[in-house]
């Protein structure tokens, strides 16, 4: 007489690959976001480099400003020099000029820093150009693998509930609906084997009382430490 538990045996496993594959499925969304929150950090790189030239233009714009403004002022400056009535005011005209000089002298060296910036910037929006193209390309290439991998797998689970009608057609209604709660409640197994006078599930030694039940196919015994159904197979 074959023991009523090992069809549970067999459910089991199957309930398992089910609860597998279900997981998997779940999973795959926040694989997609995590695919697609790495595709937005390659854009943000990409828009940070952009800011960067267009802040650099920015300021490469207002030095010019600047330096035309100096530049205004050394023409009045030199035309009001011509009108000086002493030699004071002419001196005060040179030092004025002067200092004009000297601020355009700086802000040229600053505009050759923003420029060379500006060179480094186009370079560096050209690199990531390149990477978010290429991690476009990646990630268009992962979520289709996903969505291969979502199809295959839907499949399979669609053809493990197709196994798992036919077995629990083979088992009383009583009987699978302890095994549904037990399994629902535990999560790994509902149904264990008697090991060396051991439950598989918790490892505790059992009674010699409850290993020869186990063996008994009129008996449905449950483990006493933790609650799982017991079969005893030679």
């Amino acid at each position: 007489m074959a023991h009523p538990l090992e069809a549970l045996l067999v459910l089991q496993e199957t309930d398992r690959k089910i609860a597998k594959l279900q997981r998997e499925i779940r999973d795959i969304p926040a694989r997609k976001a995590d695919i697609e929150k790495q595709l937005e950090g390659a854009k943000i790189k990409l828009s940070q480099a952009r800011e960067a030239l267009k802040k650099n233009a920015a300021d490469l714009k207002q030095l010019e400003v600047e330096a035309g403004t100096h530049s205004e002022k050394i023409i009045k400056y030199k035309q009001q020099q011509m009108e000086a009535k002493t030699n004071d005011q002419y001196r005060a005209f040179l030092q004025e000029i002067a200092a004009a000089e000297k601020v355009i002298s700086s802000l040229e060296d600053r505009e050759i820093v923003l420029m060379e910036q500006a060179e480094a910037a186009k370079k560096v929006i050209a690199e990531r150009e390149t990477e978010l193209k290429e991690e476009e390309g990646g990630v268009s290439e992962e979520k289709e693998m996903l969505e291969d991998r979502l199809k295959e797998v839907q499949e399979d689970l669609n053809a493990l509930i197709a196994d798992r009608g036919r077995i629990t057609a083979t088992v009383s209604p009583s009987l699978l609906a302890k095994y549904d709660r037990l399994f629902a409640n535990k999560g790994d197994f509902a149904v264990v084997q008697v090991e060396k006078d051991h439950c598989s599930g918790c490892h505790m030694k059992l009674p010699p009382q409850v290993t020869n039940d186990a063996l008994n196919p009129a008996k449905l015994v449950i483990c006493n430490f933790c609650g799982r159904m017991l079969i005893h197979l030679r």
